[in-house]
C-alpha cells in the first residue's frame, strides 16, 4: 500500500466501523474496541504488504477475538463509549440490527456481519477460510431465519398486548 499517511487516513475512516463490525459479530462494545485498536497496530506494521485493509482488519481483530470464549455480548452495549462521538453514533444506529443478530449461531452471525460491511460472498470466503459457496448458503440460512423471525415478531406482539 502507501506510507504512513494513507495509514492515517485508513484508521481515521475505519476505526468506528471496525468496531461496529464487531458489535455486529456479537462483542461487547470495550472488547471490540481494543480488539480493533489492536488489529490497527498489527495493520500498522504489516502496512507495506496488506492489499485489502478493511478486510484484513476484521480477519486480525476476528482472529484476536477467536480464543476470548466470555468476550461476547450478552446484546446489551456494555461499556461506555461516550469518549467517541463517531462510535457512539455508529453502534447506535446499529443497535437494533445487532439485537436482532442475537439470535443468530456464531458462524452465521459473522458471515453476515461481513455481508452487512459490504464484502462480497467470495471475500467473505477468503477471509474466513470457507468453501464461496458456504458462503452463500449461510447466507441464504440466515436470510430465511430472519424472515422467520420477522413473521413470527408480530403475533407475539400482539400476544403480549392482550
Amino acid at each position: 500500500m502507501g506510507g504512513h499517511d494513507d495509514f492515517d487516513a485508513f484508521f481515521r475512516a475505519d476505526f468506528a466501523p471496525l468496531v461496529a463490525f464487531l458489535c455486529k459479530a456479537g462483542f461487547e462494545v470495550e472488547t471490540a474496541r481494543d480488539a480493533a485498536a489492536e488489529a490497527m497496530v498489527h495493520a500498522l506494521e504489516a502496512w507495506p504488504t496488506v492489499d485489502d485493509p478493511r478486510a484484513w482488519v476484521r480477519r486480525v481483530a476476528g482472529r484476536l477475538l477467536d480464543g476470548v470464549g466470555d468476550a461476547r455480548a450478552d446484546w446489551t452495549l456494555a461499556g461506555d463509549p461516550r469518549d467517541d462521538d463517531e462510535l457512539t453514533g455508529l453502534v447506535d444506529q446499529h443497535a437494533g440490527l445487532i439485537e436482532l443478530l442475537a439470535s443468530l449461531p456464531g458462524r452465521q452471525r459473522m458471515v453476515l456481519a461481513w455481508s452487512l460491511d459490504g464484502f462480497s460472498p467470495a471475500q467473505i470466503a477468503e477471509a474466513l477460510r470457507i468453501a464461496p459457496a458456504t458462503v452463500r448458503s449461510t447466507l441464504r440460512h440466515v436470510r430465511e431465519r430472519l424472515r422467520r423471525l420477522r413473521v413470527a415478531r408480530p403475533g407475539d406482539q400482539r400476544d403480549r398486548e392482550r
